[in-house]
């Protein structure tokens, strides 16, 4: 995974299977700052892939991709969590509303808001877990015997220590609360919300505990350092397994079989927990100006057609061959006409119409938090900009580089305004945004030669003509430009540069290029 950090936006890239990959986009609301951003995305593709205006359209790539937005993960650390004085702990929150419903409150609106908070919960814990433990597993790895001691990270015994107890605290406070909600007068919906939630998290403990007990095994002198924690990472790893066993949950392991069940589960599990964080996206395509401008160009290329036909009209009767000749080179050109200045309109008017307008709706608050702009499209060598140009060549070895990889850019811009006013009137602990993009990359290598080519060669040893495989890859290189404005303050402009390595069979690796 590929990190950049910047004040407001922080962009990871990051490798989702072996044909996509994901630019994620964090957007923190930040009051002093503008409620505008807008990211360029230039992707530079071989000319050996035979991708271009011809066979692939603002259509296909937006086919390619999948657009996802959602409030950030709330941060609350799990000892925050379990403290009876924090009112923002979605964890009291339950408890409070909870006890309305062992009073006899049903209404909807209680309900609801019990299985929100009880989502926004599984949410919470599930980034607490998983950032607490990449940050021992970086940590554990100082012990291996080829790290120098003075660059062990001796925080990690301690660190771990605290984690295990916040851990059987949460434990411990899970469990009362499911005693509570398997009360009887408990509505229906909040009983089956929290065993929902109640195996999730028993999931979520397992997985990362069991990463946790690897990476305390791959170092010996982590072992040795730190036993008794090793020895509370399996047993609370393996005791995930039999409750979920005991309470009678699908998602069981065993041994064995195909398991498929266990992961079908957490998929759902998962989508149903986080769908408390997604936004709803209202998709509105083809804006009106773009409307108007590709009516004109229809207009024009019928101009055009139309004028031809009266010129031949007045020198040639109507049944003559002329005039049919005439009549068909006219259709011919009309519509090339209209296709030629309908590209020509995308090309050059991306900067002020888009092709997609997408409203983000909260379910919370049922209006419309912001908007997201979207405009695609090939350009020349001449559209680019210098400093686009500037960071593409930044790794050339030699000036005659790019007449060895001619490419062809595409490039797409994507605008984010939100309303900041109306996200700090209706949420207190969602503020902060993802938008996330997954882009398919099998279009684009459709046409690559085969992933594997043998190759010839003398053997310096033996003198004989020997043969071997090696890979055929292709660069698609990104450039991607973020600009934000604070309200009084210029605006500010961070940039990043990825290769994309590829093949026939998909996504390779991925590789950042420093752009100093």
């Amino acid at each position: 995974m590929i990190e950049d950090q910047n004040d407001i936006l922080d962009s990871r890239i990051k490798l989702h299977d072996r044909h996509r990959f994901e630019i994620k986009l964090d957007i923190d609301l930040d009051e002093s700052a503008g409620n505008t951003y807008e990211v360029e995305t230039y992707f530079f593709v071989p000319r050996a892939l035979n991708v271009g205006p011809h066979n692939y359209t603002k259509e296909d790539f937006y086919n390619s991709s999948q657009r996802y937005i959602r409030f950030r993960t709330p941060k609350i650390s799990i000892g925050k969590l379990c403290d009876p004085a924090l009112s923002t702990s979605p964890l009291n929150r339950v408890r409070q509303d909870l006890a309305k419903a062992l009073s006899g409150d049903a209404s909807p609106a209680l309900t609801d808001s019990i299985c929100d908070e009880l989502r926004l919960l599984g949410c919470i814990i599930r980034g607490e877990i998983r950032d607490y433990v990449k940050i021992f597993v970086e940590g554990l790895a100082t012990f291996s015997g080829t790290a120098p001691a003075a660059q062990r990270k001796l925080f990690v015994g301690e660190g771990l220590e605290n984690f295990f107890a916040d851990l059987r605290n949460l434990e411990t406070a899970l469990s009362s609360l499911r005693a509570e909600i398997s009360d009887p007068a408990v509505p229906v919906k909040i009983r089956e919300t929290a065993a929902f939630f109640d195996e999730y998290v028993s999931l979520i403990l397992e997985e990362y505990l069991t990463s946790l007990v690897e990476a305390l095994r791959a170092s010996p002198e982590a072992g040795v350092r730190f036993p008794e924690i090793e020895k509370e990472a399996v047993r609370m790893a393996t005791a995930q397994n039999r409750y979920r066993q005991a309470m009678k949950y699908p998602s069981v392991l065993v041994p064995g079989s195909s398991n498929e069940t266990i992961i079908y589960r957490r998929g759902v599990l998962k989508k149903f927990i986080s769908s408390v964080l997604f936004l709803k996206a209202e998709f509105s395509e083809w804006e009106t100006l773009t409307q108007v401008v590709f009516g004109l160009a229809a207009g024009a290329a019928m101009l055009f057609a139309g004028l031809i036909m009266i010129y031949f009209q007045r020198r040639y009767a109507v049944t003559s061959m002329p005039f049919v000749a005439a009549l068909v080179i006219s259709y011919i050109f009309k519509d090339r006409i209209k296709d030629w200045l309908k590209m020509l309109f995308s090309k050059n008017m991306t900067r002020w119409i888009s092709d997609r307008k997408i409203e983000i709706m909260d379910p919370l608050a049922g209006a419309s938090i912001g908007l997201l702009k979207e405009a695609a499209t090939f350009i020349n060598d001449r559209a680019l900009p210098p400093d686009i140009a500037r960071l593409r060549r930044i790794d050339n070895i030699t000036s005659v580089d790019e007449e060895g990889k001619p490419e062809r850019v595409f490039k797409y811009k994507k605008e984010i305004t939100l309303y900041q006013d109306l996200i700090i009137k209706y949420h207190e602990r969602r503020r902060g945004l993802n938008d996330i993009m997954r882009f398919n990359i099998r279009d684009i290598v459709e046409q690559a030669d085969d992933a594997q080519v043998d190759y010839s060669y003398v053997d310096p040893e033996t003198g004989k003509v020997q043969n071997t495989v090696c890979a055929r890859v292709y660069h698609l290189n990104l450039v991607l430009k973020y600009v934000y404005s604070g309200r009084k303050a210029q605006p500010k402009v961070n940039y990043e540069r990825i290769r994309i390595v590829l093949s026939k069979d998909g996504i390779v690796r991925l590789e950042e290029v420093l752009l100093a």
